[in-house]
C-alpha cells in the first residue's frame, strides 16, 4: 500500500493547497506516481494551481456515487506522474462510508496519496482515512495561524491521529522583527513536531498561472527535503537564511 498524507489548516490563507501540490510535485522527483485528491467541496482549486479546469468532467463525489474511479482521475500535464481527483463544486457531496473505501483503493494504485483538507476542523471526516494516515498541519508565522494550529492539533491526538506541522511563507527578515523570536515559539505554540519550513516563494504565489514549481526554486527543494523526511530520512534544518 502506499503512503498516504492529509493536509490541513486550522484557518484559511497560509497556502494549505500550494503546499499540497508542491509535495506532489516533489514526491514526483522521486520518481512515484502520486495522487492529489481535493477535498474541499464547493471550493475546489487545485484543479487551477495543475492547469486542469477545463479538462475536469467528473469529480470526487461521481467516484463516491459508483462512477468508474479511472474516469475521475486527471494526469497533469506538466507533470506525468501527477494525478488529481477534482472536489465537487457542490458542497454536501462526500459520503464518509464511500471515502474510506475509496481511500483504501486508491492506496493501492499509487506511490502517494494526498489528500487536500478544507480549512477548520471535522474529524468525522479525517477518520474516514486509512489508520495509518500522517496529518501534515500547515500553518504561517502569524500568531492566530499558529493558534489555529493548536486547535488542530489538540483536536487530531484527542482522535490519536498523527500529526506534524508544516511552516509556510516563511521569510526570515520579516518573521524574525514581527513575529516570533525563532522557531521554537512556532513549535511550542502550534504543539506539533516540525516536518519542514517552506519559504515565501513567488514560485508558489504563481502556481495557478504556471501550474509548476521551477526545479532551481528554493520552494521545491524545501518540499524535497520535506518528502524525504516523510520517507524516513534524517534532514537537518538548514540555517534559516537558507531555507
Amino acid at each position: 500500500m502506499g503512503k498516504v498524507f492529509a493536509v490541513t489548516s486550522g484557518k484559511g490563507g497560509v497556502g494549505k493547497s500550494t503546499v499540497a501540490v508542491g509535495l506532489g510535485l516533489a514526491f514526483c522527483q522521486k520518481d512515484e506516481k502520486v495522487l492529489l485528491i481535493d477535498m474541499d467541496e464547493g471550493l475546489r482549486c487545485l484543479d487551477l494551481m495543475l492547469g486542469l479546469d477545463k479538462s475536469t468532467v467528473f469529480d470526487l463525489a461521481d467516484i463516491l456515487m459508483d462512477k468508474e474511479p479511472t474516469e475521475a482521475i486527471y494526469q497533469c500535464e506538466t507533470e506525468k506522474n501527477l494525478y488529481l481527483i477534482p472536489a465537487p463544486a457542490k458542497q454536501g457531496m462526500i459520503d464518509y462510508f464511500s471515502l474510506s473505501t475509496l481511500a483504501l483503493n486508491v492506496s493501492e494504485m499509487f506511490d502517494t496519496v494526498i489528500f487536500d483538507f478544507p480549512a477548520g476542523i471535522n474529524i468525522a471526516l479525517y477518520s474516514c482515512l486509512p489508520k495509518d494516515t500522517l496529518f501534515l498541519t500547515v500553518a504561517v508565522p502569524d500568531p492566530v495561524s499558529v493558534r489555529d494550529a493548536r486547535a488542530v492539533s489538540d483536536a487530531l491526538e484527542n482522535a490519536n491521529i498523527p500529526a506534524r506541522l508544516i511552516i509556510n511563507k516563511f521569510a526570515i527578515k520579516q518573521d524574525r522583527k514581527f513575529r516570533f523570536k525563532n522557531i521554537d515559539e512556532i513549535i511550542d505554540g502550534s504543539a506539533l513536531q516540525l516536518i519542514g519550513i517552506v519559504p515565501e516563494s513567488d514560485d508558489l504565489r504563481l502556481l495557478s498561472l504556471k501550474h509548476k514549481i521551477s526545479s532551481r526554486s528554493k520552494a521545491l527543494k524545501a518540499f524535497m527535503r520535506i518528502t524525504s523526511r516523510l520517507c524516513g530520512e534524517k534532514l537537518l534544518l538548514p540555517k534559516l537564511k537558507k531555507i
